[in-house]
């Protein structure tokens, strides 16, 4: 899309949009998306994406769990994936989690414009930014009395992510930009970064920048826990001489000169 939204306005909503912008959301309508697997060409990117999908599962439940109590009207959570694929779906009741069921909207539907036309969590993935879409702005019926707020999740330099936040058309959308704003921000930097997972994952990520070997990686991973040489030498089975050697052997390799320099490269 060509459309750029004023810098000093952080969302987007189809006003914004020119036209034949918005006829292309419905031009591409039912042309049948990829399965989410089927792009996927190794075994690494496969795991990459399970690792972030369920670490932002984890992250918008444990952030919903907090908050859900100071919401005091129904709401529907969306998180979908980078590609528009719903992971989870979070409701404020039973009642309105089987009316989203049997519209069909629930994980495994996609919400790219290709499928399911003008959305929050498509208007948000053409734009890069936050996007707002009313009622009957909506492609699809089924969310037709909903006005939906929707935000991308930026991790690790990168749209991981979106989440949507839906309440009833008769409900001021406006209230829920700064809301939807803080969300995500507690989303990606406090309950992600504290994902036990993602943060081997990380840091596995990192010890391949430097081309560490198995050895080399398990040696240090307990470095950076700070453990002692001799800490190390039994819990892998090696002479402390020879964990002493590996760590010369890291210290090379990432360029650096001590401990604090090595935790500083891998702490950012």
């Amino acid at each position: 899309m060509t459309t750029t939204i004023p810098r000093t306005k952080m969302w987007c909503s189809p006003s914004d949009l020119l036209t034949a912008e918005v006829e292309l959301f419905r031009r591409d309508l039912y042309v049948s998306a990829s399965d989410p697997q089927a792009a996927l060409s190794s075994n690494e990117v496969e795991g990459r994406k399970a690792i972030y999908s369920e670490a932002m599962i984890q992250s918008i439940r444990a952030e919903m769990k907090k908050i859900s109590e100071y919401i005091p009207i129904p709401y529907i959570v969306f998180l979908a994936n980078a590609e528009g694929w719903v992971l989870d779906l979070i409701c404020s009741s039973e009642k309105l989690e089987s009316e989203m069921q049997q519209a069909g909207l629930c994980p495994g539907v996609n919400l790219g414009k290709s499928v399911s036309g003008l959305n929050a969590v498509s208007l948000s993935m053409e734009m890069n930014c936050m996007g707002i879409v009313r009622g009957e702005e909506h492609t699809d019926p089924a969310f037709e009395k909903w006005n939906c707020v929707c935000a991308p999740l930026f991790v690790d330099g990168s749209i991981q992510g979106y989440v949507d936040i839906s309440f009833g058309v008769e409900q001021q959308i406006e209230f829920a930009i700064p809301f939807v704003q803080q969300l995500t921000e507690n989303v990606t930097d406090k309950w992600m970064n504290q994902n036990i997972d993602l943060q081997k994952y990380r840091l596995d990520m990192s010890f391949g920048e430097y081309k560490l070997t198995a050895r080399e990686k398990d040696v240090a991973s307990l470095w950076l826990s700070e453990k002692s040489a001799l800490h190390i030498s039994s819990e892998l089975g090696i002479s402390e001489g020879s964990v002493r050697n590996v760590v010369k052997s890291i210290y090379f390799k990432m360029n650096v000169n001590d401990r604090w320099q090595f935790i500083k490269k891998l702490i950012h």
